[in-house]
């Protein structure tokens, strides 16, 4: 009996010792290699779109693509521009422009009867009556200009000497131009370029600012704009361009067609039908419309103009990651 029960007790043993050496290539064959699961914080990387040609980075699409974003296209055109050099500028306030109406007696303000009370950036000719106080002599404007600060309105009781309105006469603006060593001396004239190169206004030389440019720390100089523009109001910036003479051929960049990336201008020229280059589109010769350009970009090309966006968002897409969000 004590030999029966050894004999079952080895051949158990046995077995087991067998299943123990057997399980791990068993495992190996009837399991699949154990794949890491992607981190959150793991690149999102889709088919890559970006081939490198000639060390040039270019994106390609097929037509359901180009459909999708609804990219089109523009022939560059041959264009000359005004040579000069961009300099920067700022508005500033005139104090010798700018008339202040004060309460002549202590009272009540009334409104004068022909019309409303003045706004803030409302224009009001020189001469205009705009009201009393109490029983005083009529209130009127000695000089034209747009309204800057309303300190007091009808109906309410004022002191004497009272600030009621203050008015700046704006029609010709006055630009601090900051002015490097190397851009020679200041001309008796320059080209303003508000809000874009569509705008341009003439101005002439007042003389030596009698402060540095604050920003850049260099000499400035006063230029009084022949015309006013929407926005021209104290502290606003504005480029100029300082003509050199002679006028400079290339092609024209249209507005439409360029993106900002890292403080720079690019377009993206088509290399082939679906093929986009990224392109740098220098802007020392600005242009209506749009700016005037050289090699490597020439009258000809072809360039993006409805996607560029789109273009510059696939170049760069493997650097968003799963849950950046704005903010963080």
């Amino acid at each position: 009996m004590r030999s029966r029960l050894a004999i079952v007790l080895l051949v158990l043993f046995a077995v087991i010792a067998a299943a123990i050496m057997i399980r791990p290539d068993t495992a190996s064959r009837e399991s699949p290699e154990a794949v890491d699961e992607p981190d959150a914080d793991d690149p999102i990387v889709g088919p890559s779109r970006v081939a490198a040609v000639d060390g040039e980075a270019r994106v390609v699409l097929d037509t359901a693509e180009v459909r999708r974003i609804g990219l089109s296209t523009v022939e560059l055109a041959g264009a000359s521009a005004e040579v000069g050099r961009r300099l920067p500028g700022q508005v500033i306030p005139e104090p010798e422009r700018t008339v202040t109406v004060r309460a002549p007696v202590a009272g009540r303000l009334v409104g004068a009867e022909s019309r409303r009370w003045p706004s803030i950036g409302e224009r009001v000719a020189a001469g205009a009556t705009i009201g009393r106080v109490s029983d005083a002599q009529p209130l009127s404007v000695p000089m034209g200009g747009r309204v800057t600060a309303v300190g007091a309105r009808p109906g309410e009781i004022v002191e004497a000497g009272q600030v009621l309105l203050q008015l700046a006469d704006d029609t010709r603006p006055v630009v601090r131009v900051a002015w490097p060593a190397d851009a020679g001396p200041a001309r008796s004239r320059l080209i303003l370029l508000p809000g874009g190169d569509d705008v341009r206004i003439e101005a002439t030389l007042i003389g030596p600012a009698p402060e540095a440019d604050p920003l850049t720390r260099l000499p400035a100089y006063l230029y009084r704009a022949r015309a006013r523009w929407p926005g021209a109001v104290p502290g606003t910036p504005v480029a100029s361009l300082v003509p050199t003479g002679g006028r400079t051929e290339g092609a024209l960049v249209p507005d439409e067609a360029v993106v900002q990336w890292e403080g720079l201008v690019w377009t993206y020229l088509q290399r082939a039908p679906g093929t986009y280059a990224r392109v740098r589109v220098p802007t020392d010769r600005p242009a209506p419309g749009g700016w005037v350009v050289g090699p490597p970009l020439a009258a000809g090309d072809t360039v993006v103009v409805t996607g560029v966006q789109e273009l510059l968002s696939e170049e760069f897409r493997a650097r968003v990651t799963v849950g950046e969000e704005s903010g963080e």
